[in-house]
């Protein structure tokens, strides 16, 4: 599956958590959030609503690139989002 992420562009204060779209084959599939020092707080399902605590601890472990280079994922986030996406399909 080809996964496609976006930094959602809001405005936020100070310590407010980042956001991030996740789009799946080029649909959208899920917000990813961290917190302001890039500790995983939460994945939710655009479908359904359907949220969980991602089992990462930094985001570092989830995403690629920022700053100069693309938003990407890592091999670990793209396996969880794979079988996550059973869960929220049934959710």
């Amino acid at each position: 599956m080809r996964y496609t992420v976006e930094q959602i562009a809001e405005d936020r204060e100070s310590f407010a958590p980042y956001r991030y779209r996740i789009l799946k084959n080029g649909n959208e599939f899920a917000i990813f959030t961290h917190n302001y020092r890039g500790e995983c707080e939460r994945i939710q399902s655009f479908k359904n609503g359907f949220e969980e605590d991602p089992p990462f601890g930094m985001s570092s472990s989830f995403l690629t690139g920022g700053g100069p280079y693309p938003l990407g994922l890592t091999k670990a986030a793209e396996s969880y989002l794979d079988q996550l996406s059973q869960k929220f399909e049934i959710a």
